[in-house]
């Protein structure tokens, strides 16, 4: 059975410090790990997830600008950036609101995000450990339809021409 998930079914849930909204879009059954996408609209701080990693990946908006742990970074569109959800991190949004794509695992669990490109002919098999979040296009997944910002869950095999952001979450 195939399992695409609607970012648009998926109510957004503000963040504490009001800074942003996110929707949860995939968990694993033991909490071990996360998948959400967020919405930053204004500057602040990040809520802290002590003992996770976090990857955050800009998936629509001109970039962010971080300060993790006294350290500034710049982080660009579909470039994944990864940090220790121990740091304490303030955002600032220079440019105007981003979305971004948000994976917060324990440390027992590698994450990788990786963004690609699918052609009118091309196809991806994602594993069971894997998703992938559609950034632009329509993605087609056995006869059923994915749209922007909608997740296909694995496993599954996505055509159709679309930019992907998939998300694989390795025990270790």
């Amino acid at each position: 059975m195939v399992s695409i998930v609607r970012s648009a079914d998926v109510a957004p849930q503000p963040w504490a410090n009001g800074g942003g909204t996110t929707r949860g879009l995939l968990r694993a059954d033991d909490d071990a790990w996360r998948v959400s996408l967020a919405g930053i609209d204004a500057d602040g701080p990040f809520s802290p997830f002590p003992g996770k990693h976090r990857l955050l990946t800009v998936v629509e908006g001109p970039g962010l600008a971080l300060v993790v742990d006294g350290v500034e970074q710049v982080v660009e569109p579909r470039r994944p950036f990864a940090f220790d959800g121990d740091a304490q991190v303030v955002a600032s949004v220079p440019e105007g609101p981003v979305r971004v794509l948000n994976v917060i695992a324990d440390p027992a669990v590698d994450a990788f995000v990786t963004v690609l490109e699918l052609g009118r002919t091309s196809s991806i098999p994602l594993a069971e450990d894997q998703a992938a979040l559609v950034l632009q296009g329509r993605a087609s997944v056995h006869g059923d339809e994915a749209l922007a910002y909608d997740l296909v869950v694995g496993p599954a095999v996505v055509t159709g021409r679309c930019t992907l952001a998939v998300v694989t979450l390795q025990r270790g």
